[in-house]
Order: structure tokens, then sequence, then C-alpha cells
């Protein structure tokens, strides 16, 4: 039995030219059921979602830019203006960053729906398209992994668009418009659903992704030789997964989940824990280190240039905050990641400055999960263990200074997230979730309850005239 390889390469294909994601584009010209006919098909589909989900729109720079430039982490600058107006809370429902995030978010929404339904009609028929065992286990691994990527993009854009989920309410509030068994097609008309009804879409495509994950893991016990090429980090292999369900678990306040899912993600990772040298210099490396669970592969073939997270906070000029720089104690070594109020994480690699892997889970983040959730419920001693794992890089601190008071930890694991987390895009997430009230554009607004906020459906989708409801009374819940 052959080897199953899940190594691919990322070409831009299947690319979408819409203004807003009801508009005809080029992969809506052809049915699904013609789309798909060969499991290349299906991975070349896989192939497309990748490229969108790491595309500057979306994951490749503007989610990530908007949840340090939008709260208290980073500052845009006004001689350059890029990220300014949502740095400042001056855009309008026109924005064009919050445009290029929902066209984004709905791309890898669309692809993934039609790659899951075209690897399901092949599956329905497997004597006809005369599939092998590998096959079958390939279609199964293509399916969990774009049921994963479909779940971390809608949680993104549920958090953008609106009001966070809220484990003591009903979140009836309006959430975005799910897509599940079909794809929208131009011109359908559609409604968003609620918070409620998108989590639980959210937390469906988790466990699908695992379960799908699960025939794979099947086929893998049942092989004669060494066992299949598993996923690598370049991929949503299934720690990745893990991951997914452990940030929406936390999200949820469900911490009981949030540990199972952080705890697996780590076993199944089994990382070594980076040296502090290591740790400062994956940053400048395009290598997998042992802090990846899962990130965004770029190279100098990308032809990044501007449209880089490298490029926004270099010539661009935008900075992290005074204010996150006093958080670091004196001998805290990822203050070697930072020159003045200058970010380097994504300063590129040797041979480029517009290139670095854009970490989606890393190791570090499960701890961090882990130990919030652990204080959640009590276990201090557990939270403690799990907060040192990044904390201890403050070279100064010992377990012993870390607080024992809950109240006391939890601020101290929203402190420790900025330092481990700051330019990766967590802040601004962190504090909706966690309803602390911040202040933003670098000083401007205090005391802004972003929990309470929500941004603009764009305006072109809304005159598009399929469906789509506006946030009505956003403007109303702008800092002051």
């Amino acid at each position: 039995m052959k080897k199953l390889k899940y190594l691919f390469a990322l070409p831009a294909v299947l690319l979408c030219s819409c203004n807003d994601f009801m508009d005809l584009s080029t992969e809506q010209n052809i049915p699904t059921e013609d789309a798909y006919n060969t499991v290349q098909d299906v991975q070349n589909g896989l192939n497309g979602i990748y490229y969108a989900l790491g595309h500057y729109y979306f994951y490749g720079r503007n989610v990530i830019a908007l949840g340090d430039i939008a709260a208290d982490n980073a500052v845009a600058s006004a001689a350059t203006g890029h990220f300014l107006s949502l740095n400042r809370y001056n855009f309008s429902d026109t924005d064009g960053d919050l445009n290029y995030i929902w066209i984004g978010g709905y791309r890898v929404l669309d692809r993934t729906t039609r790659t899951i339904q075209g690897a399901y009609r092949l599956l329905e028929n497997t004597e006809n398209h005369y599939l092998s065992e590998t096959d079958i286990a390939s279609l199964h691994s293509y399916i969990s992994q774009s049921c994963a990527i479909r779940a971390l993009a809608a949680h993104k854009l549920v958090n953008i668009f609106a009001l966070p989920y809220r484990n003591t309410q009903t979140n009836s509030q309006l959430g975005i418009v799910v897509l599940k068994d079909e794809p929208i097609e131009a011109f359908d008309v559609v409604k968003r659903s609620t918070v409620e009804e998108t989590y639980a879409q959210i937390l469906s495509d988790i466990a699908e992704a695992k379960a799908t994950y699960a025939y794979v893991d099947n086929y893998n016990a049942g092989t004669n030789e060494d066992g299949l090429i598993l996923l690598d980090q370049y991929y949503m292999n299934k720690a990745a997964i893990y991951g997914v369900e452990a940030r929406v678990s936390l999200d949820m306040g469900n911490y009981a989940q949030a540990i199972l899912a952080a705890d697996s993600a780590l076993t199944l990772r089994a990382a070594n824990p980076v040296t502090n040298e290591g740790y400062l210099n994956m940053w400048s490396s395009t290598a997998i280190s042992d802090e990846d669970i899962f990130t965004i592969a770029k190279s100098e073939d990308d032809n990044l240039s501007a449209n880089a997270l490298n490029t926004l906070y270099g010539s661009y000029r935008c900075a992290v905050t005074s204010d996150l720089v006093r958080l670091f104690g004196a001998n805290d070594i990822r203050l070697k990641l930072i020159s003045g109020t200058h970010p380097k994480k994504f300063d590129g690699i040797p041979t480029s400055q517009a290139v670095n892997n854009i970490p989606v889970f890393r190791v570090s983040e499960m701890h961090l999960i882990l130990a919030e959730a652990y204080a959640q419920t009590g276990d201090i001693a557990a939270a403690q263990e799990h907060l040192f794992f990044t904390a201890k890089r403050n070279t100064d601190l010992t377990e012993a200074d870390l607080p024992s008071d809950k109240d006391a930890l939890l601020a101290f694991i929203a402190q420790e997230r900025r330092r481990e987390l700051f330019e990766e895009g967590f802040r601004w997430y962190d504090a909706r979730r966690t309803g602390e009230r911040i202040s933003v554009s670098n000083g401007a607004y205090q005391n802004f309850d972003i929990a309470a906020f929500l941004y603009p459906v764009p305006a072109s989708e809304i005159n598009a005239g399929f469906g789509v409801e506006q946030n009505i009374g956003w403007e109303e819940t702008l800092p002051e």
C-alpha cells in the first residue's frame, strides 16, 4: 500500500474577483458537481483554501493587524495612513480594510464549503470514481482540513462583525451568514444567522474535522508500512484542529472543554520547549519551530511587498505602544523583539524583509489558554504551571512570583498574553472576550468597552441587495 502524502503546493487557484461574496465570481461559474470530479480536483480546491486563508485580505495581514492596531498594543502612523482609520476609530462602512476582511473571510467560507461538498460527492460513489483506499483516506483528510479552516474563518468573522458570544445569554444577536451544506450561489438571497447559530455551526465543523480525521487515523493504523506521512505544521493538522477547539471553547466560556482541547493539541504536537535563543531566532526563519502548531507558510516567491505584515510594521511605520513596552521586565527576553517601539517579529528573513511565516496556533498560546481556563475553574496551581511556560521568558521571574489570588492571576494572564502574543493579533479579540475595558487609539480614548462594540458590515455587501442586514446602530458603539 502506497504511503498517503499530505504535502501540497499552495498555488493561487480559483481566484475570486467579487466585490462582495454574493457577486458572480470565477469559481461560482462552475457548479460544484462539475468542478470536483477527481481527487486531484479536491486537492486543488484545498490549495485554493490555503491561499485564501493566507491572503492579506484575511489571515495573511488584516485580521491580525486589526487585533493589535485597533486595541492598545499598537498604533498606526499618520504619515503613511495605513490602518489609521481603524486605529483612530474614524472609519465608515466603506472602509477598505474592513471590506477586505469581509471578502477574504467569505472566500475562505465559500471555498471550504465547495471543497467539502465536492469531496463528499466523490465518496458517495467510490466505485464509479475508481477510488483506492489511499484516495478515500486523502478525501477524508481534505474534508477534515476544510472543516477546521471553515470553523477558524467563521470564528474570526463573527468576532469582528457581531457582538461577542456570552455563555450566560441567549446570544440571539445577529451573527454572520453561515455556510454549511451548500455554497451561496450568485444572486442567492440570504440572511444572517444569530451568534448562537453561528457558534453551533463552528462547533459542528470542529466535530466533523475530528471525525473525518479519525478515518485517516484508522487507515494509518491498518497499514503494514511505517505509517502515513502525516500533516506537518504548514497544514491544518490534528493538533491544530484541537487548537481551533481550544480557542473557540475559551471564547465561549466553556473552560472544561478548553482544557481538554488545549491539552490534546499539546499532546499531539509533542514538541520540545524552545530555548530562549531558539525563541528569538524562530522569528527570522521560515523553518518550523517547536512553537509551531499551524503556521501559514510564506516565501520570497509570494511577492508580498506592500501587502505584508512586515511592511505594515516596517516602512508603513505602525508601532507598538509605549504602554505595551512598559509591561516587560528589564530581563524579559521578548524585549529583544522590540526596538524602541518597533516590533521585530515580522522583520523578515535574512534574504527578504517581506517574508515571515504567520503563526496561527502556537504551543505558547495553548499553555496560556490552559492557564486562563484553569484559573477560571479555580485550579490555581495548574494555572500557574502553564502560565510559567511563557512567563519564565522574563528571566527575573520565578513560579513563586505568580499571583495566587484568582482575580490577580487572571489579570496577570491578560498581561502575559499581551507580552507573549504581541504583533500576532490577539489583543483586540481578547479584550472582547474578557470584557476588559482598555484605551485605544494610542490613549485617545480611555475605558473603551470593546465587548459592546461591533464593526459595520461593508456597505458594498448591504448595497448588493441580497439580504445581508447592517449592524444597526454600530456608530453608537464607537469610543468617545
